[in-house]
């Protein structure tokens, strides 16, 4: 709080005001790619000094994993021994230190999420297969030679790709081939 008394100095009056600062709301994903806290010396300051967090539930967590994370990893610091001086600080009914030391794991368990362990399944699962990638054959070569040697505008490339692509599908079923305008 601060007190201003009047300035005809007769001291009638006094008025106490709240002085503010702007703060502002964000959500993760727009925070993305910027940090909040101290740099080392000689670079330009971060845009925010302080991140304050809502992490919300454990369900919030398994439902969009990687969020938490995100807004942890946005702090140049997590403070000194004594928890002072970090860049984020945590509110919320639900939070507690815990969550930090257990992130990605199941409420009164060991176990990971749910979700988590299903990503980890499905990265597996494509660790083990192959793509097998459509060797172009003379006329995809061609438009490609073409394109590389010929000063074209886009629209041109569009066009003569779309023409081969109509020419080379299956017309008898309408399969005209992914065409991207």
């Amino acid at each position: 709080m601060v007190t201003n008394t009047c300035r005809n100095g007769a001291n009638c009056c006094q008025r106490s005001v709240v002085p503010l600062e702007p703060a502002y709301g964000r959500t993760i994903h727009k925070f993305q790619g910027q940090t909040a806290g101290p740099v080392d010396e000689g670079r330009p300051p971060n845009q925010y000094e302080v991140i304050i967090c809502d992490p919300d539930d454990r369900k919030w967590e398994g439902k969009f994993m990687g969020l938490f994370y995100t807004a942890l990893s946005r702090a140049t610091t997590l403070g000194d021994a004594n928890g002072l001086n970090s860049a984020i600080y945590f509110t919320g009914k639900d939070f507690k230190e815990d969550r930090i030391r257990t992130i990605g794991v199941r409420k009164g368990s060991s176990d990971d999420m749910k979700s988590i362990v299903k990503r980890t399944k499905w990265v597996e699962f494509l660790k083990t297969k192959t793509i097998a990638i459509r060797e172009p054959d003379s006329k995809m070569n061609e438009i490609l030679t073409w394109a590389e040697t010929t000063r074209i505008k886009h629209q041109q490339l569009h066009d003569r790709i779309t023409t081969y692509i109509i020419q080379n599908s299956n017309r008898s079923t309408g399969d005209f081939g992914n065409i991207i305008y």
